[in-house]
């Protein structure tokens, strides 16, 4: 065996294991949290704040709650949620106003919490 073609397997090794690694834990939580981030952007800017919100859009808001907490819980890495923090995003109460935004039956309610979701998010 030649010692180079060996050389070159083990880097060769050590490198991919170091991508797997950097995209497993850190790209993909971190695209996948600005995705989400994204999509209740989306669905916030749509909602109509004069009129109580639609079932659908009710079991729409409480996945994504779900996908959020679990995101915090899990999948982000401790200093991308140390970054959110210094840039003034409280996801963990972005969850809380999302839930309580679900069960909202009055507009007034209803505004409120897309702004306080908004605010926590830094979304506006």
């Amino acid at each position: 065996m030649d010692m180079i073609l060996v050389s070159g397997v083990v880097v060769g090794l050590v490198l991919g294991s170091f991508g797997y690694v950097l995209v497993r834990f850190w790209a993909r939580p971190v695209f996948a949290y600005r995705r989400l981030k994204k999509r209740l952007a989306g669905l916030l800017g749509t909602a109509t704040m004069d009129r109580t919100i639609p079932a659908e859009a009710r079991d729409t808001l409480r996945r994504i709650a779900l996908e959020l907490q679990d995101m915090i819980d899990d999948m982000l890495p401790l200093w991308y949620s140390m970054a959110l923090q210094k840039k003034g995003e409280q996801p963990a109460d972005a969850v809380r106003h999302l839930q309580t935004l679900a069960n909202c039956k009055e507009p007034a309610a209803i505004r409120q919490r897309i702004e306080a979701v908004q605010d926590c998010l830094r979304l506006v």
